[in-house]
């Protein structure tokens, strides 16, 4: 077993002897003393533990500036009743000069009692702090007092005062006491240092980064894998964390806009000596990152969900009812009917304050390996086509994790086949069919307004208002692509509308046609110029982003400014 190597910053030479005396009987101690008072001090000991020391030792304010300076353990030499009596006795058979004892309470209070106990002719005076020490002594010096007894600061303050300064010293008995003291302590904290090791291995080994904080925003623990070093700001971080305070709930971030996306989660651990805020990042992989399948969301803002018609009216009642949050719901409706914005609706509705995961489903189930779900969550599975019996499948071993983790379920559909809904047991499942828009016409006027202001908001557009001519003509037409296509051409009406209303006049010069003939596939014309066709991508691509424009341009591999250049020409 290897010894423990112990540092000594000895803040008087005549400790030395002693040290060099005791370590000889040391035989599972390695010792290593060194002569240097407070500056000095600290520079000895930030040697020491770059060589190699597992704790330090020394005494009085040393000892206090070294456990500021470096990050070993630092054990005090304490002054024992001893090391008083004896240097109270030494200084009585100095001469017969008034003598005072000058020192910090830890000092003057166990002396006071042996100098009244002992009836010796002493002063015992109580400095609050270390600036104190020589506007004191000059009081005694000039009330007639010559010899001084203290520590390190004192005695050398009265020496250069004048004054006869001696030294309170530390025994053999204190240093042993201090050596024992070392050796304890190097125990409870190799096994400390032992487990906090494992755990870092092992954080290590399941690719773990954390950091662990104090509510009061000190760093107690930190450890990276994937990252380097924290990966986002500490304004971040400090945010975050007073989220977590006023809410008193987990929270989830997805950061977007790193060269890798990457998921933040964020806890509250309770601690005896106050609360502990737990950081862990991951990163995403670049097959989710670079991928338009999988969408993970914590939504703050309940968004509207328009509902002036029956058909919308009923359903709106029915997903805000208490025990629809809970149950594994299926959406049927065409293209665009909102079944999304259903989903989303019910989710921020109900208070969830877990994540909500939208996956689109083509051909494959996409990975969803990075997805950590949290109780209270929402998972959308939408389905762009028809599902099949190898699409049932594969969710069922989904559907376990969703269930131990209290996540609901939601399918949109196109349809719902009996083989489909036989295989995941979807018999029980509450079942919503959305109305095509033509079936909601009443909804058409909010709809559109809506879009506006959403528009008006995102792009910067300037109509707010249809006329009522215009808004009949655009109930008049026939919506393939329901909600998706209307919100498209209200989208070009804006763009094209320099004015706040949109006449009928601007809808005959941006005539109405389909792009959803062919579900949601880009409708291109064989006469379109090119300059179309690219604004036609762009609107699409947008369209498919849900009109984040960052998501959008990045995408396109082009910047915002150019994105919002295009869309305005």
């Amino acid at each position: 077993m290897r010894k423990i190597h112990i540092g000594v910053i000895a803040p008087y030479e005549a400790m030395l002897p002693l040290i060099d005396e005791l370590k000889e009987e040391q035989s599972d101690l390695l010792i290593v003393a060194e002569v240097g008072d407070l500056e000095r001090g600290v520079e000895l000991a930030r040697k020491m533990e770059q060589n190699g020391a597992d704790i330090l030792i020394s005494r009085g304010g040393t000892a206090k500036l070294m456990r500021e300076a470096v990050s070993l353990p630092v054990v005090d030499i304490h002054i024992s009743g001893y090391d008083l009596l004896r240097s109270i006795m030494l200084a009585t058979g100095h001469s017969n000069d008034k003598k005072a004892l000058v020192g910090f309470p830890n000092i003057t209070l166990g002396a006071a009692s042996i100098i009244s106990l002992l009836e010796i002719d002493m002063k015992v005076v109580t400095i609050p702090g270390a600036s104190e020490v020589e506007p004191i002594l000059l009081e005694l010096k000039n009330a007639g007092y010559l010899t001084v007894l203290g520590d390190v600061v004192t005695s050398n303050s009265a020496a250069r005062l004048g004054m006869n300064g001696l030294l309170i010293q530390s025994g053999q008995e204190s240093i042993l006491e201090s050596l024992d003291e070392a050796r304890q302590l190097f125990k409870s904290q190799q096994k400390s240092q032992q487990t906090l090791r494992v755990l870092r291995e092992l954080l290590n080994e399941s690719k773990q980064d954390v950091l662990l904080m104090t509510e009061d925003g000190q760093i107690l623990f930190e450890n990276w894998t994937a990252f380097k070093k924290l990966p986002v700001a500490e304004k971040e971080l400090a945010s975050t964390k007073q989220q977590l305070l006023e809410t008193n709930e987990e929270i989830i971030k997805i950061i977007e806009d790193a060269k890798i996306p990457f998921r933040i989660h964020a806890k509250f651990i309770e601690d005896r000596d106050g609360k502990i805020v737990s950081f862990n990042f991951k990163r995403l992989s670049t097959a989710s990152a670079n991928s338009n399948a999988v969408r993970i969301e914590q939504l703050i803002q309940q968004p509207s969900l328009v509902a002036e018609s029956a058909e919308m009216t009923a359903i709106k009642k029915l997903v805000e009812e208490p025990a629809v949050a809970g149950d594994t719901l299926v959406l049927i409706g065409q293209t665009g009917t909102g079944k999304t914005s259903v989903a989303r609706y019910l989710h921020t509705f109900h208070q969830k304050n877990g994540l909500f995961v939208h996956v689109k489903i083509d051909a494959s189930l996409p990975s969803l390996d990075d997805i950590e779900f949290l109780p209270n969550s929402t998972l959308l599975l939408e389905f762009s086509k028809s599902p099949d019996l190898n699409h049932a499948h594969k969710l069922r071993d989904l559907m376990v994790h969703v269930e131990e983790n209290n996540v609901q379920l939601i399918y949109s559909l196109l349809a719902l086949h009996h083989s489909f809904e036989e295989e995941l047991e979807l018999q029980e499942a509450v079942k919503i069919q959305l109305p095509s828009l033509a079936d909601r016409l009443e909804d058409i006027d909010y709809l559109v307004r809506q879009f506006l202001t959403e528009f008006h908001q995102i792009l910067g557009t300037r109509p707010i208002k249809v006329r009522d001519d215009a808004m009949q003509q655009l109930k008049s037409y026939k919506w393939p692509g329901n909600l998706n296509e209307l919100k498209a051409y209200v989208k070009k009406l804006a763009i094209f509308e320099k004015e706040y209303v949109i006449e009928k006049e601007t809808l005959d010069q941006v005539p109405f046609t389909t792009a959803f003939q062919q579900a949601d596939q880009l409708s291109l014309d064989k006469n379109d110029t090119l300059k179309e066709i690219e604004k036609k991508i762009i609107e699409q691509v947008l369209s498919e982003e849900n009109f984040n424009q960052t998501k959008a341009a990045n995408r396109l591999g082009i910047n915002r400014a150019t994105l919002w250049r295009k869309l305005k020409n």
